[in-house]
């Protein structure tokens, strides 16, 4: 049986070439944020290519993401950057798995398991610096401290999330880094000497150098995207992945005909239609129902009518010989144009992160290789 005939191409080439520009910004560790299915493109390929590129340690969102990776890599160091739960403790230390600890029951049951388990347990503090979504705060000194007489425990990093680093303006950026650099300081102080410390994102990596520390942590634009509209492409990267689809039918209307549900569109001449058997059950958003547009030939057309759960309309009456089996680029290039998730996102007014992450588990990843492999 072959493959769908919808399908998302993801370059590893491409990958490894971002993972190599991006270094050249920092002289840190860099963390791999592989979340989310690695925002779509795959987890396990991706984290293979990366290995092999040079990073040891990768970060995620779930115990399930770092199991997911530690089945295949169980060397490889991997770190829950959300919330893990008490009842997750055992896992994490069996397991070998870093957690954020935001909250002195965790470190608790942490260290409880780790004793269990007769292992030291390795974690990072969380510190909330203006985020306001986790983390320990200035006033929770003493929870932080209490954490650090537990037993079996070694508190290897500590880290914080800015709000602001994609913009333009940092000032707040630059008052998060302070009050983060206060309170390791004054842990510090108080004997609590922390190895790690992270605080840089794909944007701060970019554009913020003094927050770089031991450790960054490098997510969306490892797969080829801007972090925001406001930073200018100043490092020339690459989109991981395209998607694309076969047209499986085609036909002529004649003017006022409609096209798809609630009639939405109907035609002002005789149009040619093209169908492409994909929809809003494979993360083509309904919202780029009659505004959206795709690729064919190396030219734009139109997506007309409302996008289904599983088959989308294009307008190609300006394109000629369209036929069943054409390809379709949703997402890259085709000839001398290309689309791309930032500008999807913008007709879509979110960003290119959700509409990555949006490709669904029933569109086919095929994986071009690195060269030389």
């Amino acid at each position: 049986m072959g493959l769908r005939p919808v399908w998302a191409e993801v370059n590893l080439q491409t990958l490894r070439e971002n993972f190599v520009k991006l270094q050249a910004y920092t002289r840190s560790e860099m963390m791999p944020i592989v979340k989310a299915d690695a925002y779509g493109h795959g987890v396990i390929p991706v984290v293979k290519t990366l290995m092999a590129s040079g990073a040891n340690r990768f970060g995620v969102a779930l115990v399930e993401e770092a199991l997911e990776i530690k089945a295949v890599f169980p060397e490889v160091t991997v770190m829950v950057l959300g919330a893990t739960e008490l009842d997750q403790a055992d896992t994490l230390v069996k397991e070998e798995i870093i957690p954020a600890i935001f909250r002195l029951s965790q470190a608790q049951a942490l260290s409880e398991a780790a004793v269990k388990q007769n292992r030291t347990a390795r974690l990072h503090i969380k510190i909330d610096t203006g985020m306001n979504r986790i983390g320990f705060r200035e006033r929770d000194f003493a929870d932080i401290m209490k954490i650090a007489a537990l037993p079996n425990l070694f508190i290897e990093g500590i880290f914080t999330h800015l709000a602001t680093s994609d913009q333009r303006d940092l000032s707040f950026a630059r008052e998060q880094l302070n009050r983060f650099q206060s309170l390791y300081n004054r842990l510090k102080k108080a004997g609590l000497t922390i190895p790690i410390r992270h605080a840089a994102n794909s944007a701060a990596i970019l554009q913020f150098p003094e927050s770089h520390f031991e450790l960054v942590r490098v997510g969306i634009s490892l797969y080829g995207f801007s972090p925001s509209s406001q930073m200018s492409g100043a490092v020339d990267l690459e989109p991981v992945m395209a998607w694309k689809a076969k047209v499986s039918h085609v036909k002529s209307i004649k003017t006022g005909e409609s096209v798809s549900y609630g009639r939405t569109f109907q035609a002002a001449y005789p149009t040619r239609v093209a169908t492409i058997p994909v929809g809003y059950a494979d993360g083509l958003r309904r919202a780029l129902s009659n505004q959206g547009e795709m690729l064919m030939h190396g030219k734009r057309s139109s997506m007309i009518g409302r996008v289904c759960m599983d088959q989308t309309m294009l307008e190609v009456s300006k394109i000629p010989g369209v036929q069943v089996g054409d390809v379709v680029t949703i997402l890259g290039k085709d000839g001398y144009d290309h689309i791309t998730a930032t500008e999807m996102a913008e007709w879509l007014g979110t960003i290119s992160y959700e509409v990555v992450c949006g490709i669904s588990k029933r569109v086919p990843r095929v994986y071009l290789q690195p060269t030389g492999e």
